[in-house]
């Protein structure tokens, strides 16, 4: 059994060129933290005793080329090619039935947001990705290998997936944001996802942007096949759970922390995108 992490690398690079009122080169002191924080993780991830391989796909063309794992490759994604690399790789995205505003715009990256090219890089790593199961995981995530060991959570996940028959697993729920889906009230993201390796394919689906956020194809799938899935908690985004959920109990976790079996596995920073409404300078283990 080999698993393939996946994660989106990016600086805020591109988010001062996508959207220069809300961002400029002031706020570059966040590069050092986003980097921190991605090579904490590739680091556990990396010293894992599982068959494994972790592909980051640069999606501003500055992750450090000096920096290397093991079991780490780092793919230049579409966020750090030129033009011409836009246009020739275009193959990759050729079963997204999505208007690609990067692509239709012909304005290159300043016609995107982070959402679209989070999502497509997150479309290039499936498609070089060689695991029997994938797991797209945030780059402000970290395992709480203290609590549960991460080669027993990978096992027991992956024997949940199976033996449940979900389509996948994932950590929290992000709540309706388009009123299209009416019926819903929870969807799936990049946070955390383990899927087996013809999810996306077999489904004829891709890591969606524009339903709200992103990969909510995923949980909207298989809500209209009546397929099986799993939701882990803490369910902050929807308010079913407050930071008190786990205070009491570990009182040094911080971010958002999520459980399997009843055990914190691990903890999410959220810093993405609004990564100017957290203070994410002091964070960390």
């Amino acid at each position: 059994m080999k698993i393939s992490f996946i994660l989106v690398y990016s600086s805020i690079k591109n988010m001062i060129l996508m959207d220069p009122k809300s961002w400029s080169s002031k706020d570059k002191y966040y590069d050092k933290t986003i980097l921190e924080f991605t090579k904490k993780i590739l680091k556990q991830i990396d010293s894992l005793d599982i068959n494994k391989e972790i592909i980051l796909l640069d999606n501003s063309g500055d992750f450090p080329k000096e920096f290397s794992l093991p079991s780490l490759k780092v793919v230049p994604s579409i966020g750090a090619w030129n033009d011409k690399e836009i246009e020739d790789n275009k193959y990759l995205f050729s079963n997204i039935k999505d208007r690609i505003g990067l692509y239709d715009r012909g304005i290159g990256i300043k016609g995107s947001n982070q959402a679209e090219i989070t999502a497509l890089g997150f479309e290039h790593g499936l498609a070089v990705a060689t695991g029997d199961y994938f797991i797209l995981q945030h780059n402000d995530t970290l395992y709480l290998d203290e609590y549960y060991k991460t080669e027993k959570l990978i096992k027991d996940a992956v024997s949940t997936l199976e033996e449940n028959n979900y389509e996948y697993i994932t950590i929290d729920k992000k709540p309706l944001k388009d009123a299209t889906f009416k019926g819903m009230n929870y969807f799936a993201d990049c946070y955390w996802f383990l899927c087996r390796k013809d999810f996306y394919t077999k489904h004829n689906i891709w890591v969606d942007w524009c339903r709200g956020d992103n990969n909510h194809l995923a949980t909207i799938t298989c809500n209209d096949k009546n397929l099986k899935y799993l939701h882990l908690p803490g369910f902050y985004e929807t308010f079913e759970h407050s930071k008190d959920y786990y205070k009491e109990q570990y009182p040094d976790l911080v971010g958002n922390v999520h459980f399997f079996n009843n055990i914190p596995f691990m903890t999410h920073m959220k810093g993405g995108t609004g990564l100017k409404r957290y203070d994410i300078t002091d964070r960390g283990r």
